[in-house]
């Protein structure tokens, strides 16, 4: 595969412990598949090998351009009988069903270096002979090659099929019962409480009470239904949720006020109030059942009054009535005066069944027989509802009627047969003429060079000419059964469809050009104009016309898209620009914030140094006067929450940058393997802590002990989040080289060692990842964190001229990635300090204190006199400088840096002029890491200072060197 040759017994110690698939390749004829001898494969396609073959995940990697298929056992299972052909064979062969689908993925990863990932992906694959779609949670990752360019697609896959299968069956089954509950042909509740609001009410219940102000959910009774209290129904509920026993009621009256603009309406139900209770056994609510039986009620009471008024309704009507007795061995007809004078009979002339089979037309004569049959026979039942002819008794003219009706029966057998019969010849004719008039609008909109269609008032097309046919491929009758969407491209029917159900609500007129689609699937433009059709002022649907513009449209298209291109040019250079911008005004911001928080630390540290300093002191003098424990302790605890405060402020400078950094040489792997003790005990118990150190890891430039911070306060954020049911901690390192940063908490493109934290916690929100690096942010409960630890994490790499980019979900846990640059030269072991080994006393020494602030000089000056120096004082630069040509002889000098009007540095710059090698010991709250730039690391001490830590590191200045007047 390329003119490397490697070592087999290399190959064989890598693939060692890969399972059978490892024993497979080691024993495989390779010269036939596109990968050639194993010998001869790239060390990257072992090494990712290496990796695949042990792993529990299934695994599958596709190599090179041929995309030939390595995996490993847990892989080798989920694909039946392609194992093992697919072993070292293209992908396409053995993939054949859902290469269409899975080529452009792997191509997409191998072309970008991007991980394509998704969750339940739909492959259509063939399992034992029979195809079926099944579902996996897919990540495809790049390998990359020695030269960095991509070699492979690394693909873990999980199938979810039953996962998926399981969700939808679940999903139908709720929504099968909502939709149950909701369709109920009565009204149901659920009352809640004691003031029983509602839980739920489905559509009966709520077209029963009509509109109540909103929703009525969660509101009491008392509230929606107030008519219900003096009708006492409110007391009906409270007796059932008090004695646990359910009431029922029978055609029920009750008064509802079912809109604000009409009085209460009286509606009759049945209905039952049944007590709910809950696991416990305890009074949880009242559910409630019933039907409106208002129309039954009605009826029955208009029953008796139908009876009177059906002659009169009939004769208004123009119907005439019916009446067969049939319970005799012939039928008995009984005709109203209305019925006779239809069918051309005096009223005061009995007529029977014979008489009006004779008036019927002949070839409507057995229809009528059997439409009469069917309605008496007790087996069928069917209603008579028939349309027939007639030749009128008195004068033979030819008449349409239409008669309906239907059996009555008893035991099994009909008894009665009763119906209205009226005349229907103008209706017949009106009908005729207007088939007629439908005919001629046919024949002129088919010879129209136009699509015209109409619609009924739901949107459903109920007629469309031929034109339909000859531009789109598409006949009327498809037109009309498949609907107007079927034109719409599958792009544009969401839209479409939408805009459409707003035009049948509005019914305004419009037009505008569309987009169809013909049969064959091309696309074609037409100007469409729709105006809604009325019929005696009542809304009847839309009537359409649209003209073919498909050429105009083709020439507004190119000019269009020559537009679109230098849109797009203009819009990239925009999104560019404001992205600067964005990175710019956040660096600008955690500027400000950082200039903030370091002032606040430096006046913080002066506070502090004057309490750990007396706390020193009345610790010493206490002691030597044996004073009491309770006293001895409760100083303890001072001195601890003051060292507790100076952990604070040095996390705001980490944060500020502005904390002076040790930068060396280290190697990162030493380093975490070395904390691995400590941070077991930090974590406790219940966290496991897995590290993936990589070999050959670079040496990095940085401060060791701010690193070791940095990976504790990881660690311990990483705890806190998977919270008391622990998890695992994964710190990883890797080298990676990266390209132009994207976000202001990236590194520049360079050389970096990653160190990486993982846990398996719940994850972040979005809106909290954008917040994690400010400082005082925190999601822990009050007096659980200071929200500084991420802060000082991203202070601290940026300082070291590094990076930090965080990957979280909700969920699914989080990884901070740590980026430190990359150092010139190798780890080492950390130098003895010759100077520090070889201290000295400043007893008897002479020595210069310069502090603006008088409380932290006092402490200054008492530790060195405690030391044995004498001390000369001083508030600021220019009462120190005297200080230094008026006296006999000053041995070093302890300057603060932060003064107001000369500070440390411009003191030291003048003091030299007078002495050119007189010591001088910077003491900062925070330091202007360019003005102490050329000052060692053993002449800057940092406040609040440990006890006695002033006069040993003056101490350590006087022994490194002589002065040239002797003393030393």
């Amino acid at each position: 595969m390329n003119g490397t040759t490697v070592d087999p017994r290399w190959v064989a110690h890598q693939l060692a412990g890969g399972g059978a698939l490892a024993e497979m390749m080691l024993a495989k004829d390779w010269s036939s598949s596109p990968l050639g001898p194993i010998e001869h494969w790239p060390r990257a396609l072992l090494g990712a090998i290496s990796l695949m073959l042990p792993a529990g995940a299934e695994i599958v990697l596709f190599w090179g351009p041929d995309y030939v298929a390595l995996y490993n056992d847990a892989y080798a299972a989920t694909i039946g009988d392609r194992h093992p052909t697919a072993l070292g064979r293209p992908g396409r062969e053995s993939w054949r069903e859902l290469w269409a689908s899975l080529e452009p993925m792997l191509a997409h990863v191998r072309a970008t270096g991007e991980t394509y990932h998704a969750k339940d992906r739909p492959f259509p694959i063939e399992r034992d002979g029979v195809r079926e779609e099944v579902y996996f949670d897919i990540s495809y990752s790049p390998v990359r090659e020695d030269d960095g360019a991509v070699g492979g697609v690394l693909c873990i896959v999980s199938e979810t099929t039953e996962r998926v299968r399981a969700a939808r069956a679940v999903a139908e089954d709720k929504a099968r019962l909502a939709q149950m509950f909701e369709e109920a042909p009565g009204f149901i509740a659920v009352l809640r409480g004691p003031d029983h609001q509602f839980d739920l009410i489905n559509l009966a219940g709520r077209e029963l009470i009509g509109d109540r102000d909103g929703d009525v959910l969660g509101r009491p009774v008392r509230e929606v239904l107030p008519e219900l209290i003096e009708q006492g129904y409110l007391a009906l509920l409270d007796q059932v949720r008090t004695t646990g026993q359910p009431y029922r009621g029978s055609g029920a009256a009750v008064a509802l006020r079912r809109r604000h603009d009409i009085e209460p309406e009286v509606r009759y139900v049945d209905f039952v109030l049944q007590p709910l209770v809950d696991a416990n056994g305890a009074m949880d609510g009242v559910f409630v059942q019933g039907s409106d039986v208002t129309d039954r009620h009605l009826a029955e009471n208009a029953l008796a009054l139908s009876r009177e008024s059906l002659e009169l309704a009939t004769e208004a009507a123009g119907a005439g009535t019916w009446d067969a007795d049939l319970t005799g061995a012939t039928s008995r007809v009984s005709w109203s005066d209305r019925a006779k004078a239809i069918f051309g009979v005096a009223a005061g002339q009995a007529m029977s069944i014979d008489d009006f089979y004779a008036l019927l037309h002949p070839d409507d004569l057995g229809r009528v027989r059997s439409g009469l049959d069917a309605a008496t026979d007790p087996a069928v039942r069917e209603l008579l509802d028939i349309e027939f002819r007639i030749f009128r008794a008195d004068t033979g003219e030819m008449r349409w009627l239409a008669a309906t009706g239907r059996g009555m029966f008893a035991d099994q057998a009909c008894i009665r047969a009763a119906g209205t019969v009226i005349d229907i010849t103008r209706r017949r004719q009106d009908r005729e003429a207007l088939r007629e008039s439908e005919a001629r609008f046919r024949n002129l909109s088919d010879s129209l060079p136009a699509l015209i269609w109409q619609t009924d008032e739901l949107g459903n097309i109920v007629f469309a000419n031929r034109f339909f046919e000859t531009l789109l491929g598409v006949s009327p009758a498809e037109i009309i059964r498949d609907g107007w969407t079927r034109l719409y491209l599958p792009e544009d029917r969401p839209r479409m469809g939408e805009a459409r159900m707003r035009i049948f609500a509005e019914r305004r007129p419009v037009g505008g050009d569309l987009r169809l689609m013909t049969a064959s699937g091309d696309s074609c433009w037409v100007h469409a104009e729709a105006r809604a059709r009325m019929v005696d002022g009542v809304y009847r649907g839309y009537v359409c016309c649209a003209v073919d513009v498909s050429e105009a449209h083709l020439a507004g298209e190119a000019l269009e898209r020559r537009i679109a291109e230098r849109t797009q040019q203009l819009t990239e250079q925009i999104a560019e620009r404001q992205r600067v911008e964005a990175t710019l005004h956040q660096m600008q911001r955690l500027e400000a914030v950082g200039q903030l928080t370091s002032g606040v630390a430096h006046d913080f540290n002066n506070l502090l140094t004057v309490v750990l300093g007396n706390i020193a002191m009345l610790e010493r003098t206490l002691g030597a006067a044996g004073g009491d424990a309770r006293t001895m302790q409760r100083l303890e605890h001072v001195r601890m929450a003051a060292e507790r405060g100076a952990t604070l402020t040095a996390q705001l400078l980490a944060f500020s940058r502005r904390q002076r950094l040790e930068a060396k040489v280290i190697d990162l792997n030493a380093s975490i393997a070395g904390m691995r003790e400590l941070m077991e005990s930090s974590l406790g118990r219940a966290i496991t802590i897995d590290t993936r150190l990589a070999p050959g890891v670079w040496p990095a430039l940085v401060d060791p002990t701010q690193f070791e911070l940095v990976v504790l306060n990881l660690a311990i954020n990483a705890r806190d989040a998977m919270g008391a049911a622990g998890g695992t901690v994964t710190v990883t390192t890797a080298n990676v080289v990266l390209g132009e940063p994207a976000a202001p908490a990236d590194p520049p493109a360079g050389d970096y060692v990653m160190v990486a934290v993982s846990d398996t916690g719940e994850g972040m929100t979005e809106a909290v990842r954008a917040r994690v690096f400010e400082p005082f942010f925190t999601t822990k409960a009050v007096g659980k964190g200071s929200g500084l630890g991420l802060a000082q994490v991203y202070g601290f790499v940026k300082q070291s001229e590094g990076g930090v980019q965080i990957e979280t979900a909700v969920g699914e846990g989080t990884t901070v990635r740590v980026y430190l640059p990359r150092a010139a030269g190798d780890a080492g072991r950390p130098a003895v300090d010759p100077v520090g080994a070889n201290g000295t006393s400043v007893a008897g020494r002479t020595v210069l204190v310069l502090d603006d602030d008088d409380h932290v000089r006092a402490v200054t000056a008492q530790e060195l006199r405690d030391a044995g120096a004498t001390v000369i004082e001083a508030a600021d630069g220019a009462s120190g400088l005297i200080e230094l040509r008026s006296a006999a002889t000053i041995d070093a000098a302890v300057v603060d840096f932060a003064m107001p009007g000369m500070n440390g540095a411009e003191f030291a710059a003048h003091a030299r002029g007078l002495d050119p090698h007189l010591p001088v010991l910077f003491v900062t709250g925070y330091a202007d890491l360019e003005a102490l730039a050329h000052a060692g690391e053993d002449r800057v001490i940092q406040k609040p200072f440990a006890p006695g830590a002033v006069a040993r590191r003056l101490g350590e200045m006087l022994a490194g060197g002589s002065r040239p007047d002797g003393r030393t």
